[in-house]
């Protein structure tokens, strides 16, 4: 019988695959290509994404040093070495390039490979451990459906639409995509 941490396996790595896939197709311009208005580039919402499991899985849930320092992949990207998207204005998000989309992708690869050891360690019951966010403290899973599994099925959604404007079809357009 499936358990909870099946769940959450299943879904992240729904959300994986989506993200392998959205820059398929895509040329240099259009990775970055943001439409007008407050909104992100497609390679924004990658980088963003990859930050956010990399800074949730190692520092806020194992108390580890993130992989993006600890990889040195600001300089093998091209990224910033600060921050990951949370709080930008919309002319610092507009000012982010992935440089270097192969480094990029082995970035993305290893936080991955790092979250589904996490996830293989994972029982239920650890599931209600607190974790601490800032001033507040989240329950485990809460924290992980909802910072990992929510947020990012919301950006992968906001790939599709970029990736609609520009006429190219869909990644993981649904759970049986």
């Amino acid at each position: 019988m499936p358990t909870a941490v099946d769940y959450i396996r299943d879904n992240l790595d729904f959300l994986h695959r989506g993200f392998r896939q959205a820059p398929e197709g895509l040329g240099e311009g259009e990775l970055h290509f943001i439409p007008i208005g407050q909104t992100h580039s497609v390679a924004w919402v990658m980088w963003h994404a990859a930050r956010i499991e990399d800074l949730f899985i190692n520092r806020i849930f194992q108390g580890q040093q993130e992989e993006w320092a600890a990889g040195n992949w600001a300089q093998k990207t091209g990224l910033p070495d600060k921050g990951f998207g949370t709080g930008q204005s919309t002319e610092e998000a507009a000012e982010i390039e992935i440089q270097d989309l192969e480094a990029f992708n082995t970035y993305r690869e290893t936080v991955i490979k790092q979250a589904e050891a996490f996830f293989d360690t994972l029982t239920d019951d650890q599931l209600e451990r607190e974790v601490k966010l800032g001033d507040r403290t989240e329950q485990l899973g809460e924290s992980i459906n909802l910072h990992l599994v929510t947020h990012l099925n919301g950006h992968r959604g906001e790939i599709n639409l970029l990736r609609g404007m520009m006429d190219y079809p869909p990644v993981m357009p649904n759970r049986g995509g």
